[in-house]
């Protein structure tokens, strides 16, 4: 009798111990929900900037131009026609073979409003004053400015122009019109055209 209880308690034993194994197993369980994201690093320092790159070709953005220059015309001009020199040092051999040269004159203010006008060269005046302005360029680096009367034999008379200033347009890529896509002639846009398409400044 005492036998079987012996043999009885390490079956027992032997059971409960099997059991204990069994729930202490490292079987892995479900994965659980991930975390919040954890705050941002500090950010690395700023690398050094690098070399500049190169100058790209002249285009037709890359504009000269002068101030106003005052005219040198004598104030009654008896002869048929007159003539002088401007300086424009930029005016070089590749402009005159593949650029765009353009000259304006502005008019003396009116007498009672001040106000001016500005026109560019060549200009035909008729009726009363019977004049024409135009520019030729005869080497690089100058400009001559000059005034004809119309009528042959007849002397010019008062100039209309104070002021004349140049513009100077380097060869490059055709410039287009952003809109037609068109090629921009700029002898036939008006001054404020022009200035307003370069910002340059009166």
């Amino acid at each position: 009798m005492q036998s079987r209880r012996s043999l009885l308690s390490i079956i027992t034993v032997f059971v409960l111990g099997a059991l204990l194994f069994v729930s202490c197993s490292t079987e892995d369980g479900e994965t659980g929900p991930a975390g919040p994201a954890g705050p941002a690093g500090p950010q690395g320092a700023q690398g050094d900037q690098g070399p500049q790159g190169e100058q790209g070709d002249p285009g037709t953005a890359n504009v000269i131009f002068s101030g106003w220059i005052d005219s040198e015309f004598d104030a009654n001009i008896i002869a048929t026609s007159s003539s002088f020199s401007i300086d424009a040092p930029d005016l070089t051999e590749a402009i005159l073979n593949e650029g765009v040269v353009l000259v304006y004159g502005r008019s003396f203010p009116a007498p009672i409003t001040d106000d001016t006008d500005v026109f560019p060269l060549p200009m035909v005046f008729g009726a009363a004053r019977q004049q024409s302005y135009y520019f030729r360029v005869e080497q690089a680096t100058q400009l001559d400015i000059v005034v004809a009367a119309n009528e042959e034999g007849d002397p010019v008379g008062s100039p209309f122009f104070a002021e004349f200033r140049y513009v100077l347009i380097p060869g490059g890529q055709p410039a287009t019109d952003p809109v037609s896509k068109s090629y921009i002639d700029f002898s036939k846009l008006s001054y404020q055209q022009l200035i307003d398409m370069f910002a340059i400044p009166e």
